[in-house]
């Protein structure tokens, strides 16, 4: 019998690495960005409110059997009794994970700070020998392409930090903080042992010793698919990589995007949004 746990949280915060270093452990596959969400939300989207012959003769109980099964058949190959299936969706979309999986569900949620993400993208663009996605949705919009204007796109709804925050945002406005696991990826480069013991605490799963001098990932993920090179390579030695965010970033995206980690400023009494 697979037990079903989650990733999600923001990008370019640790999980591509997390992933590498669980699958180290013979009990766990931890997947690559999955289709599993996206697979369930829209089966139940057609099946439930646009199918003509569902409407004419539902079947709830059936309908919910499909959609059970779903992630069952996904990973009816993966030997491995617990699964961690990674999606940044998964995190503003658990009424489908208790609907159709498990009602207490258990998601880990890299965070970092929102500047840092930024620079990592921004590092990665200076890198790549092809157009990114970043630059390719700019040209779109007839903007320059400036880091300025590369920063405000990922922090905007359509961008992929925008969307990532919001839907952090929106477990924490939910009340849904004690379904999830936020692990600072400053924390997992310094004390790779201890987050991972708190994911195994966390999972209520049995401590595993892990090798940070020796990470391989288990799984090819081929980054043409999102237009970015090199957005899931992984370093073989868990270790911080400095980087000086003035090179990057104007004082205008410091001023505008600082101080953004909620996350950090939450207690038992208020909730993230002060209310």
């Amino acid at each position: 019998m697979k037990t079903f746990h989650f990733l999600s949280g923001l990008p370019r915060s640790g999980s591509t690495l997390l992933t590498a270093l669980l699958n180290q452990n013979p009990q766990i596959h931890a997947s690559t960005n999955s289709p599993l969400l996206d697979t369930i939300h829209y089966t139940e989207e057609y099946l439930l409110y646009n199918s003509e012959q569902y409407k004419a003769h539902p079947k709830p109980e059936a309908a919910h059997k499909v959609l059970s099964s779903i992630p069952h058949n996904y990973y009816f190959d993966t030997p491995e009794s617990i699964i961690i299936d990674k999606s940044r969706g998964w995190v503003n979309q658990i009424q489908h994970i208790q609907d159709y999986i498990t009602p207490e569900p258990k998601i880990i949620c890299p965070v970092r700070k929102i500047q840092d993400i930024m620079v990592s993208f921004l590092a990665l663009v200076e890198q790549s020998k092809t157009l990114s996605f970043i630059d390719k949705s700019l040209l779109e919009r007839n903007l320059e392409l400036t880091n300025d204007n590369r920063c405000d796109f990922l922090m905007s709804p359509q961008g992929i930090i925008g969307q990532s925050y919001h839907a952090l945002s929106e477990a924490f406005r939910k009340g849904h903080q004690r379904y999830l696991l936020l692990v600072e990826y400053e924390n997992l480069i310094s004390n790779p042992q201890g987050e991972l013991n708190r994911i195994h605490s966390f999972l209520r799963i049995p401590e595993y010793s892990y090798d940070f001098s020796n990470v391989r990932p288990k799984f090819d993920e081929n980054d043409e698919v999102y237009g970015l090179e090199n957005m899931h390579t992984v370093r073989n030695k868990v270790q911080k990589i400095y980087r000086d965010n003035s090179k990057y970033l104007s004082e205008y995206i410091l001023d505008k995007y600082k101080k953004l980690e909620f996350w950090n400023h939450i207690t038992p009494k208020y909730s993230v949004f002060g209310i």
